[in-house]
């Protein structure tokens, strides 16, 4: 998953090949992956050698965001490792990449304490702002050289902006200029707005950026936070199956591992937090555990979906997460974990 040697070394695949081999490296994913190295230093390791682990392999990718920013600025959104490889991604430069990028390197500085994050941190926020600090909410990309990017939900503005816009309100003081995050602020009660009313796209992925995003901005004193993220996600619950699964979109489709993974981590964290009583809802999160853990290979890769054979990175940080808040490690009790999970979903 993490680039051992060469030019991009410390940087995170998207995904391995059915040979196992790395495709490409993703900015996007880097920072998943650093945050979830804060994740798991910040307490959810295993054992102190585990969270040594997560410290070095932490360092090495805010290594590689640090080199890469500057000897090149923002890389392709999908930096492929062969030649000769086009992917309509990189006629873009979206914001919420960068924005999971600036959240991961903040992160994983501030719980590590390790390497120089501050001047990565605060030139991928430069970027978004450079994007967005004269428009009303977050936009979902700028076009490289001009050219036109297809019709998708990660080229429109959406609800997964609202996580975006949560986790650059949420960088430290003096990384996030003003003009920005007055953008951040807009674009949180617009999307949240939306949310409310009906939901403004069909795929569950997005719609679950955004609930997320909710969960990532409110704290464990802000109640009325809490119940709205509660109120959501029973809504969105209403479409799991009867088997525990959940469908890509609201009309049905593929199940994937990532929409499960991220579903699940809401339920168990709003449950440690004392919503979802009831054993109704331990069985409906049991459902979704079920249904993740048919992804999970005996390797420990994660698959996208039923009719792929390829081991996706960020469908298996999330599955991660998810089972670790599931299943206690060591002992622990799932609120110690729930301590740091809201704190640094992935």
């Amino acid at each position: 998953m993490q680039i051992e040697e060469g030019a991009q070394r410390g940087a995170v695949a998207g995904w391995l090949d059915r040979a196992g081999r790395p495709e490409f490296v993703y900015l996007e994913i880097t920072g998943y992956y650093l945050t979830t190295m804060a994740w798991l230093a910040s307490g959810a390791a295993s054992s102190p050698d585990r969270a040594a682990d997560a410290h070095e392999h932490g360092r090495r990718a805010l290594d590689w965001v640090n080199r890469t920013l500057s000897e090149q600025g923002v890389p392709p959104t999908r930096l492929y490792l062969s030649a000769g490889r086009s992917d309509w991604r990189n006629a873009g430069v979206f914001t919420f990449d960068l924005a999971m990028a600036a959240r991961g390197v903040a992160c994983f500085g501030g719980v590590a304490r390790q390497g120089a994050w501050e001047g990565p941190a605060a030139g991928l926020c430069a970027t978004v702002d450079g994007m967005c600090s004269r428009t009303s909410v977050l936009r979902s990309h700028d076009a490289v050289d001009g050219a036109p990017l297809p019709d998708r939900w990660s080229t429109r503005p959406g609800p997964h902006h609202l996580k975006a816009a949560a986790a650059l309100l949420r960088m430290p003081d003096g990384v996030l200029g003003m003009p920005l995050g007055e953008v951040c602020h807009r674009t949180c009660g617009h999307w949240e707005a939306m949310l409310r009313e009906s939901w403004p796209c069909r795929e569950l992925h997005p719609l679950l950026y955004g609930i997320e995003g909710l969960l990532l901005s409110a704290s464990a004193a802000e109640d009325g936070a809490l119940e709205v993220v509660e109120q959501l996600y029973v809504r969105l619950m209403g479409l799991q199956a009867v088997d525990g699964t959940l469908a890509e979109t609201t009309g049905g489709g593929l199940v994937r591992s990532d929409v499960l993974a991220q579903a699940l981590r809401i339920g168990l964290l709003l449950r440690g937090r004392g919503y979802l009583r009831g054993d109704h809802w331990a069985g409906r999160l049991e459902g979704l555990t079920r249904a993740l853990l048919g992804f999970v290979r005996p390797d420990g890769g994660v698959l996208f979906s039923g009719d792929q054979d390829i081991t996706n990175a960020w469908c298996a940080m999330f599955a991660h997460q998810a089972l670790l808040l599931h299943s206690p490690d060591a002992g622990r009790a799932p609120s110690n974990l729930n301590a740091v999970g809201s704190e640094l979903l992935v």
